[in-house]
């Protein structure tokens, strides 16, 4: 429950401190004392407060959630502040974070302070800080984890948390944790710093990547150990955010990631600016730990069998838990937009049948980890009531940014062609292997909705056919993060807005007609686009492909009809007008 309206929690100083400066910050900007771009924007962003579309006069805040993690008292306070200061909607992002749109900017004081009081930050959650520490929500409760990461990812937070350069970066600076290769909800390959718990000769530690990104240019991540020593992560991880702080370029921000350090400095030169960094931090005393990290022993229970509906969503949505009797549900969360009501249900939903155990995913669901198998029919009601029980982690499950709705980047409106695809594609009589593909769009190319690792990605763009500007999206294949291997997609065509979904479930048609016994969506995909073939192999390949989809996606001059001027789910004639300078570079 939500603490007594009388009842005064205490912050820690240093919060309290950070929170009136905020306020005399913003109170200095409305006094003119301040230049609103160059004083109070970084400032603002530092505390995850980012300007978006509607001529400036609405914000975005984003809230960290660490490795997704958050109580049934914070989702209510996540809603009582929806409704309170925005448009009533909790988004949850690709980082696992949640976002706020259509805040007042005068509101963000208190805003803020009421996040902070339960626990919850937005601190270095923009700008050019140490931003997201993701962990997969199924670490845990998986059978073949060698250890539990939380603990681990519980100190890497804290420990960057206000750090010392943790807000002075040269840009974004993104870690990732995870305890299976084979956990299809693990990303460390697309991050700064990638962690992922090993066994090796006997041996406990850490496989550490780094330098890996998506953007516009994805980078593979380079390996730096095959099993870090557990004490080791800490000086490990300070000594990577430090290479980013030295030797990440300030003078052009579209090459201020750590990526291009490794790009510009190729893979042992990288490792010697790691290694004079990491001497460095070791010098000054920084260590780690070796911490409580057992798991109980697995000892997984099948789940039980259901007929109808019910049968249907525990063979998508329900797995064993490691420990016997339990099971991990996931809440496929449309778009990744929790309206407040909603919300508090899943809270109390959380408390009733989860003890309390939720995590957010990096596509944009929750999870509940500690479901009791005699549960799960009460629980499929309630989620069926809320519309929470469709497939997740599925074709059908589209994973989507804001895009054009109220990024200032934005192009395109990714999210109502998200929500055209998982009509549509009901359609084709999809089997499993089919609905085991994701869909990722982003509403420009800078891939925060993460197309790059979608089995189809597709990122909003803009071409005139004749004197028409019409909203297109940039058809990629092929995509995924494997957990020893990163496949990024690969471009194909660019397909106008309204031929989206035909095409798309053209490919997947294609694939239920064409595949091989064990090949996955990805990998036929992949087989079409000419992968493990020369450079001329691969460009007849792409060619081939792109001829072969041509005649469902053309559209000529004489073709237009009046929505293909529109973009998806609005009649607005299709423009760039509102498109402004992102944020993402201030």
């Amino acid at each position: 429950m939500n603490p007594p309206a009388s009842s005064v929690v205490t912050l820690p100083t240093a919060v309290e401190q950070e929170l009136a400066k905020y306020q005399s910050t913003l109170d200095a900007l409305h006094a003119g004392a301040i230049d609103p771009d160059k004083q109070f924007k970084p400032f603002r962003l530092v505390h995850g407060v980012y300007g978006q579309r509607q001529g400036g006069e609405n914000q975005m805040v984003r809230i960290k959630l660490k490795y997704g993690k958050v109580t049934p008292d914070q989702l209510r306070v996540l809603a009582n502040c929806a409704e309170r200061y925005t448009n009533g909607i909790s988004h949850i992002t690709t980082r696992q974070a949640i976002q706020y749109h259509y805040i007042q900017l005068d509101d963000t004081p208190k805003l803020l302070r009421d996040l902070e009081e339960c626990g919850l930050t937005t601190r270095e959650a923009c700008g050019n800080a140490v931003r997201a520490v993701c962990g997969s929500p199924n670490a845990g409760t998986l059978v073949d984890e060698p250890f539990a990461v939380e603990p681990y990812a519980e100190v890497v937070f804290n420990h960057f948390l206000r750090g010392p350069r943790s807000a002075s970066l040269p840009r974004k600076f993104k870690i990732a944790l995870a305890a299976s290769n084979s956990d299809p909800l693990q990303q460390i390959n697309i991050q700064d710093i990638g962690i992922m718990a090993v066994t090796l000769a006997g041996k406990q530690g850490f496989r550490i990547v780094a330098a890996g990104g998506l953007g516009s240019m994805p980078v593979a991540p380079l390996e730096l150990y095959a099993c870090l020593p557990k004490d080791q992560l800490i000086p490990v991880c300070e000594a990577l955010v430090r290479v980013h702080h030295v030797h990440g370029d300030r003078q052009n921000r579209a090459k201020a990631r750590l990526k291009f350090v490794l790009k510009a400095k190729g893979p042992d030169g990288f490792r010697a600016l790691f290694e004079e960094q990491l001497a460095a931090v070791r010098a000054e005393g920084i260590t780690g730990a070796v911490l409580a990290d057992a798991l109980p022993p697995a000892q997984p229970t099948p789940i039980p069998a259901a007929t109808g509906e019910e049968g249907v969503w525990r063979g998508n949505n329900v797995r064993p838990h490691r420990e016997a009797g339990l099971a991990v549900v996931s809440l496929c969360i449309p778009r990744g937009d929790l309206p407040a009501r909603e919300l508090r249900v899943v809270a109390d939903l959380a408390e009733w049948f989860s003890a309390g155990d939720v995590r957010s995913t990096n596509d944009q669901n929750l999870v509940f980890r500690r479901v009791k198998h005699e549960h799960l029919p009460a629980l499929f009601k309630e989620l069926s009531k809320l519309g929470f029980a469709r497939h997740a982690h599925s074709l059908v499950d589209v994973v989507s940014c804001p895009g054009a709705s109220t990024c200032q980047l934005g192009i395109t409106l990714s999210k109502n062609l998200a929500t055209e695809l998982e009509s549509s594609l009901k359609a084709i009589n999809a089997d499993a292997r089919t609905l085991s593909g994701r869909i990722n769009i982003s509403g420009c190319p800078n891939s925060c909705g993460q197309h790059h690792i979608g089995t189809i990605g597709l990122h909003g763009a803009a071409s005139k056919i004749g004197d028409k500007l019409i909203p297109h999206y940039v058809l990629l294949v092929g995509g995924g993060d494997e957990g020893q291997t990163i496949h990024h997609a690969v471009m194909v065509a660019r397909i106008p807005a309204r031929k989206v979904a035909a095409t798309v479930a053209a490919l997947a048609a294609a694939y239920q007609q064409e595949r091989t016994a064990s090949e996955s969506f990805a990998a036929y995909l992949r087989r079409l686009v000419g992968e493990g073939l020369d450079k001329d192999g691969v460009k007849a390949a792409k060619a081939k492909l792109k001829e072969r989809l041509s005649p469902i996606y053309t559209l000529t001059e004489g073709q237009i009809t009046e929505t293909d001027v529109y973009d998806i789910g609005t009649d607005k004639l299709f423009s760039l007008d509102e498109l402004g300078a992102g944020e993402c570079m201030s």
